[in-house]
C-alpha cells in the first residue's frame, strides 16, 4: 500500500526528466491531485506534477525527498517528507494521502509537523 509514495519520493532524484515521468507515472494515478506548501496553487495531472519537480529541483538542486509513513488508515497515509542535501535537512513537511487501487490519488502537504506557535 506504501509503494507508491516511497516510488514517488525517488522521482524527486532521478537525474533526468524522462526518468521523473517514467517514476511518477509507477505512482500516481489519473487526475492526481497535489497540493503542498512550496506551490502557490494545486499541481493537478502528471505533466502539473512533473513541472512541480523540475522546479523544485531548480530551487534546491541536488536535494532529494525521503519520507517516512507516519500511519495508515482507511486507504490514507499520514507520510514525512524531508528534503536532504549534502547530508542536511532543507525542509520538512507533512502529507495527507489518498491511495485508489495502489496508486496516489490526492497529496496534501503542509510544511512543518503541525508544531504550536
Amino acid at each position: 500500500m506504501t509503494t507508491c509514495l516511497h516510488t514517488l519520493f525517488l522521482a524527486w532524484a532521478a537525474p533526468s526528466p524522462e526518468q521523473r515521468a517514467a517514476i511518477t507515472d509507477a505512482a500516481i494515478g489519473p487526475n492526481f491531485y497535489s497540493s503542498n506548501p512550496n506551490a502557490p496553487d494545486p499541481v493537478l495531472g502528471r505533466q502539473a506534477y512533473l513541472g512541480h519537480i523540475a522546479q523544485m529541483s531548480a530551487t534546491l538542486p541536488g536535494a532529494t525527498a525521503a519520507g517516512c509513513i507516519a500511519s495508515v488508515h482507511n486507504g490514507h497515509l499520514r507520510a514525512i517528507l524531508d528534503f536532504v542535501k549534502a547530508g542536511q535537512r532543507m525542509l520538512r513537511d507533512q502529507s495527507f494521502v489518498e491511495l485508489a487501487q495502489h496508486r496516489l490519488l490526492r497529496v496534501i502537504g503542509f510544511s512543518g509537523m503541525g508544531e504550536p506557535d
